[in-house]
């Protein structure tokens, strides 16, 4: 009988021994998963902080980039009343994408007659507001203009069978229809494709090769 309550008490401090083990490694468990929680909480407000900063930055920008896109527009259409060129603003024409302006310097004073058609200039101009700078294909059209490597193409255009064809003429027309352009050759209609089948000469002009 004694051995049994022997064995009992030994049998009930082992459990009250494994159950205080028990306890203390859940609560470290606990403890550890608490610290676990606080840290991913702070990380999570670092996160929201760092989220918000970055919206703000991105805001900032967008209002920068916005405000720089609305000055350059404003300025790039107030260009051709500008005093600095010296262009008329009816010489002035929109072009945008590549090259803002074709200017057509002293078109309007041959229109009044003051100027004579050899005193005209075809500009290309681009404007630019601030740090903005001019891009590889504008470099390359202003470079190309101020190289020479430009001309002037004259087109005629007629219907034939329904479908709208189209002749190159390497000749400007004619000031006066009594004086015609001479010493320029001409080009056939039957060297492009889809040109119409006929000799007849465009109005206004010499009679095709």
């Amino acid at each position: 009988m004694i051995a049994l309550v022997i064995v009992m008490a030994v049998v009930l401090v082992a459990i009250v021994i494994a159950a205080s083990l028990l306890v203390r490694s859940a609560r470290t468990d606990a403890t550890a998963a608490q610290q676990r929680a606080d840290q991913a909480l702070e990380k999570l407000h670092a996160a929201e902080k760092d989220h918000q900063k970055a919206l703000t930055e991105r805001g900032k920008a967008a209002a920068r980039s916005s405000r720089s896109t609305f000055d350059g527009h404003v300025a790039e259409n107030a260009f051709p009343y500008a005093a600095e060129h010296g262009y008329h603003p009816k010489d002035i024409v929109h072009v945008g994408g590549n090259i803002d302006f074709l200017v057509f310097d002293g078109l309007f004073e041959i229109r009044q007659g003051t100027k004579k058609p050899e005193d005209l200039t075809i500009v290309l101009a681009d404007v630019k507001y601030g740090s903005s700078t001019l891009t590889r294909e504008q470099r390359a059209v202003l470079k190309a203009m101020n190289d020479g490597r430009t001309r002037g193409e004259y087109w005629k255009a007629r219907e034939t069978n329904g479908h709208l064809a189209y002749r190159h003429r390497t000749e400007a027309p004619p000031a006066r229809p009594d004086q015609p352009v001479a010493g320029i050759p001409q080009i056939s209609a039957g060297r492009f494709e889809g040109a119409p089948n006929t000799t007849d000469a465009v109005p206004g002009t010499n009679p095709p090769d």
